[in-house]
């Protein structure tokens, strides 16, 4: 469960990379560096983010109910009642990622990434270690890796569609501004593979 959870870190990483875009109407250094939510490539990152996070939290949290329950129904059960408990409120969180706009659905979905920290910790008198993480992949875990693997591909062709889309419409001026997001997208154009493109995040 710990590479889920680095994954989970990822995805806002990757979102948190593509909106970090300079707006040209800033009046300091510090806010040129702000958040442009007007930004069509923000928003239609956003969207696609919202549209690829929420089903796999939901997919999440249903395994982690899983693993809750088998938890609890194990004869050491008593040695996991911390674990369960946050497994618990974890899956109840992916229930709800979903709220009325895409800038609320990523709070929401910030706010399960920071509580998805300690997930998969061991628990201090239970005789195997890595208890959880094999009851995670016999729930399903190994498929939910695939599956998000495979969102992650499509979620990352669609930003270079997004973004192709976006530098067609930016002045000579508008690109000197963003040399560097530009150099950066071309490397990250010719990075070989999902791990490379997800590095280069």
């Amino acid at each position: 469960m710990s590479y889920l959870t680095l994954t989970f870190l990822g995805m806002l990483l990757v979102a948190q990379s593509c909106f970090a875009i300079p707006r040209p109407d800033a009046e300091s250094a510090a806010s040129h560096h702000e958040f442009n939510k007007d930004n069509k490539l923000y928003k239609a990152t956003l969207a696609a983010f919202v549209k690829f996070a929420v089903p796999l939290g939901e997919h999440y949290g249903d395994i982690l109910e899983k693993v809750a329950e088998d938890l609890k129904n194990h004869e050491e059960a008593a040695k996991y009642e911390v674990q369960i408990k946050h497994l618990e409120d974890l899956a109840k969180g992916s229930e709800h990622l979903k709220a009325d706009c895409d800038e609320k659905t990523l709070l929401n979905i910030v706010k399960l990434k920071s509580d998805l920290i300690g997930a998969n910790k061991p628990s201090d008198d239970a005789v195997k270690p890595n208890f959880i993480r094999e009851l995670f992949d016999k729930d399903g875990g190994k498929e939910f890796v695939e599956e998000f693997r495979k969102n992650l591909i499509e979620f990352f062709d669609g930003f270079d569609d997004a973004f192709e889309e976006y530098s067609k419409d930016l002045s000579e001026e508008e690109k000197a501004e963003h040399s560097d997001f530009l150099k950066w997208f071309k490397a990250y154009k010719e990075a070989d593979g999902a791990e490379a493109r997800f590095e280069k995040f």
